[in-house]
């Protein structure tokens, strides 16, 4: 890479390259041009997404005023700008309130509370004659409605992977305090799980489920393996007689679900919406079956849950309504007329992201793998994550009818006809066609507030875009036992001695290059472990035969009452990672810059005068 860039990559200021001489900008201009001119001759798809580049200009063009590159989109979605100015409006001029009363002002409510409800069921391909949308406050506590209501009982099962969010881990505790079984499936070096481990436990366990409630819980995408595994093995758990229960969480955002056609067998799906459009944070939904939900124990009761309570006195009577039966307190209602908007957002644009995304994630993962530190055969970067086959090459653009998605994947998503653009060229170097209406205008219909802050247009009524095939076919992005893989790259640094560049230390270093990402463990710790290999796995173990010792003020301690320190001393930094997520906004130059950033890492003396201030001060 050229010197100036290195530079440039490394200072934060109001462009990329401001920070450069007007000759030497010139120069990196003119680079980053041919750079760019080699990446489409290897992906030359990469121009059918050119939508994308508009969108984000609209809608995402803060990322370029900050001069920051967005990196962490398993942490959470960017917000495109019209949701939240159209949400503005709506709040702005109309009155809303609580929606216990009969109220003009809680009518109002009700309404986009109803249509925030329809909306997630459409998206989800959730018809309301069998499923309920709950809302909740995010994923988490949609799996928690689960875990705290499960009839568990001692002679129940739960099963688990291991590659999990720590919201899925924490289910376990519902299930050991009554007594039930807690199996965890073993992740595969890449994460995920293997299935026929699955198959066999499912086997071992069937009889126990037919007798009393289990569940099944699986992952839909692991948050820092991105791992999909395949949803088929969701039918096996069913004929074994158990529940099962999908966190969305990280695939919803990158991945339509249709839980009628492809995923009957998911007896409840937990989602958070900031994780899919951004905004709002605090809202998320379980999408149950009402089979399931009629199943479940409450524990206790609160306000908007119950329709009588007796007091003094023992009598309640809980909420005839589904949804309103587990919608605990107030809902948020100022924030959920914002829901059906971005889901309308997230159906436009999710067919180009499914060809841009692969092709960015393929290219990240091989590049960071191919730096090498000079005169030796060091690498600077180790890719924990699994590798992406190459995308395909020909045209996104279809001109044929939507081709099945293959059984295994159970991800089902509705596409539009393909008949009005019979005439699109299918060659991969032509550009698909657009609407003629700007992007700035298309957009801004996709968050249509009237006055009375109901929303219009129909889903119906939409701009189309050229047609995608929103999911790759098997052979492009799957493996053979049917899983495929998200947008996410976990890596960790090295010195050219082979020595781990602590997290902290990258994590400051891609700060002060403007680069968001995230390191550690993510919550995830058993997905963690498994990218990091055995040695990790076994100190992973290794904790279980720690001496319990009594807590006090001055030691932090597990519930076990095991140290913190004692578990750090064993895990060091052995179980972390550097995480790198992409989304809908992400395009080359934020992956080019990232590169650019990591190859000024290999200039270890650079490296270390950077981090000289962030090393503490003895």
């Amino acid at each position: 890479m050229l010197p100036f860039l290195s530079k440039a990559a490394t200072e934060s200021t109001t462009s990329f390259l401001d920070a450069l001489p007007t000759s030497e900008r010139r120069a990196a201009k003119k680079y980053l041009e041919s750079e760019f001119e080699a990446f489409l001759r290897q992906y030359p798809r990469y121009k059918d997404t050119e939508c994308l580049d508009r969108l984000r200009k609209s809608e995402f063009s803060r990322l370029e005023k900050a001069n920051e590159v967005y990196v962490d989109y398993m942490g959470g979605c960017l917000w495109p700008k019209s949701l939240v100015t159209g949400h503005a409006d709506i709040l702005k001029s109309g009155l809303f309130g609580n929606t216990h009363s009969d109220s003009p002002c809680a009518t109002r409510s009700d309404k986009q509370i109803s249509l925030a409800r329809t909306a997630v069921l459409d998206f989800f391909d959730a018809p309301a004659s069998d499923y309920v949308c709950i809302f909740t406050s995010n994923a988490t506590n949609a799996l928690k409605i689960v875990g705290e209501n499960f009839p568990f009982g001692p002679e129940s099962s739960l099963i688990l992977p291991a590659d999990c969010h720590n919201s899925v881990n924490g289910l376990r505790q519902f299930a050991h305090s009554t007594g039930a079984s807690v199996d965890y499936l073993t992740s595969t070096p890449f994460g995920g799980f293997d299935p026929s481990e699955a198959e066999m436990l499912l086997a071992k366990r069937a009889n126990i489920a037919r007798d009393a409630p289990s569940l099944f819980v699986v992952t839909g995408q692991s948050n820092i393996t991105g791992l999909r595994p395949s949803l088929s093995i969701l039918s096996d758990a069913k004929q074994a007689g158990f529940y099962t229960l999908v966190d969305a969480a990280a695939l919803a955002s990158s991945a339509r679900i249709s839980l009628q056609a492809q995923s009957p067998d998911i007896d409840a799906l937990a989602v958070s919406f900031y994780k899919i459009f951004g905004y709002p944070t605090g809202v998320g939904a379980l999408i149950a079956k009402k089979s399931l939900l009629s199943t479940l124990k409450k524990k206790w009761f609160s306000g908007g849950t119950v329709d009588f309570v007796q007091a003094p006195g023992e009598l309640t009577l809980q909420a005839i309504d589904l949804a309103a039966r587990f919608e605990e307190g107030t809902l948020n209602y100022s924030s959920l007329s914002a829901i059906a908007p971005g889901l309308k957002f997230v159906k436009t644009f999710m067919g180009p992201m499914s060809v841009r995304l692969p092709i960015l994630h393929h290219y990240l993962h091989n590049v960071l793998e191919s730096l090498v530190y000079p005169g030796t055969q060091m690498r600077l970067v180790k890719v924990h994550t699994r590798p992406r086959p190459p995308p395909i090459t020909s045209s996104a653009v279809s001109t044929s009818t939507h081709q099945p998605l293959q059984p295994s994947h159970r991800i089902h998503v509705r596409r539009k006809s393909t008949a009005s653009r019979r005439d699109a060229s299918p060659s991969s170097s032509s550009r698909p066609r657009t609407p003629q209406r700007s992007m700035s205008r298309m957009i801004s219909r996709l968050s249509p507030f009237s006055s009375t802050g109901l929303l219009t247009p129909p889903l119906s009524e939409y701009p189309e875009l050229p047609e995608f095939e929103t999911n790759p076919p098997a052979s492009s992005s799957s493996s053979s036992d049917g899983t495929d893989q998200g947008y996410v790259v976990s890596c960790t640094f090295y010195t050219s001695s082979g020595a781990l560049i602590p997290l902290a230390h990258v994590s400051h270093l891609a700060s002060r290059a403007g680069i968001s990402l995230r390191t550690g463990c993510v919550c995830n710790p058993g997905g963690a472990a498994a990218l990091r290999g055995k040695e990790t796995q076994a100190r992973m173990e290794r904790l279980s035969s720690l001496p319990v010792t009594a807590a006090s003020p001055s030691i932090q301690c597990t519930e076990n009452g095991v140290g913190l320190k004692s578990v750090g001393e064993i895990m060091l930094e052995s179980s972390g990672v550097v995480r790198i997520s992409l989304g809908v906004a992400s395009n080359f130059e934020d992956v080019q810059r990232v590169v650019s950033w990591a190859k000024t890492l290999l200039d270890e003396q650079k490296r270390d005068r950077d981090l000289a201030e962030f090393a503490p001060k003895h």
